[in-house]
């Protein structure tokens, strides 16, 4: 898939924010191996191409490792303090800010390098990219076609989710947040429904692109156009989505207790914690 497949190279810096804490680390030192095994099921990498992704990650991560995650450590360490007695609408705001500059500060240091890799596909390469986006489009209708079973399954993630952040909820908190949650997923498409169709727009522009023979310029151009407009949303989608997330939030916020907001704290310790020994190893 278009979005999965570039991401790897793009995101893989924030790794460490979707993963388990030893994960973290394990990343920063074969982080360039998983990425080359990434790209080569999707392109089936030649020597030349393995060797240059590998050494090109390998730089990008000594970078992130001293130069980004101490400033993740201390965007962790406003989180804490905003958070002990609840979030405030101007401290969301600027939390989301925060996250949003540093995620487009590793877009930009990466948009050339990943330019340059894509200008060195061969046409069976991109071919053998057109077959695999097309299996997993497959994978993708397949899981939608039980919408029921989906939902019970966002709905068992949110809460488990929910409670690994907050702890144990109340019943009457749980019911409280339960009608919340219902009331969003009937308002809101399924986001896997969502990314299927922007694939299904996506894909053949960008593999149509890639048959054009286009100079970096104009892969740097496409990368910035669809990543930083987040993925093809125009800008009046994007402030509607972030605002209506915003506002879930804070309503879910409002229905905890201190010991639950502790909790989270404590959580975020542990992140803490893993940032400190990530920079110190190296």
């Amino acid at each position: 898939m278009l979005q999965k497949n570039l991401k790897y190279f793009l995101l893989f810096g924030f790794l460490f924010l979707l993963s388990g804490c030893s994960a973290t680390k394990l990343f920063y030192d074969y982080g360039d191996l998983v990425v080359s095994w990434k790209l080569d099921s999707y392109f089936d990498l030649n020597s030349e191409q393995e060797d240059w992704v590998e050494e090109r990650v390998r730089l990008h991560l000594e970078w992130h490792r001293k130069t980004e995650l101490p400033t993740y450590r201390l965007f962790l360490i406003d989180l804490q303090n905003s958070a002990k007695d609840g979030l405030s609408k101007q401290e969301l705001d600027q939390l989301f800010f925060d996250f949003e500059e540093k995620r487009d500060r590793i877009f930009e240091r990466l948009i050339p390098d990943s330019a340059v890799f894509l200008s060195t596909l061969s046409t069976e390469q991109i071919n053998s990219l057109e077959r695999e986006m097309a299996e997993e489009n497959k994978e993708l209708i397949k899981e939608l076609e039980n919408p029921e079973l989906r939902l019970q399954k966002r709905e068992k993630n949110f809460w488990a989710q929910m409670e690994d952040w907050f702890g144990k909820f109340s019943q009457s908190q749980r019911k409280e947040i339960s009608v919340l949650h219902t009331k969003w997923l009937t308002e809101t498409p399924d986001p896997l429904a969502e990314r299927l169709q922007r694939r299904r727009i996506s894909q053949p522009q960008f593999l149509a692109l890639l048959r054009s023979s286009p100079d970096n310029a104009q892969l740097e151009n496409w990368f910035r156009s669809w990543f930083l407009s987040w993925e093809g949303e125009n800008n009046a989608a994007r402030e509607k989505r972030l605002q209506r997330n915003k506002k879930r939030i804070m309503l879910v916020d409002q229905l905890l207790t201190a010991e639950q907001r502790l909790h989270a704290v404590r959580e975020l310790d542990d992140w803490i914690d893993v940032l400190e020994q990530t920079i110190i190893d190296h």
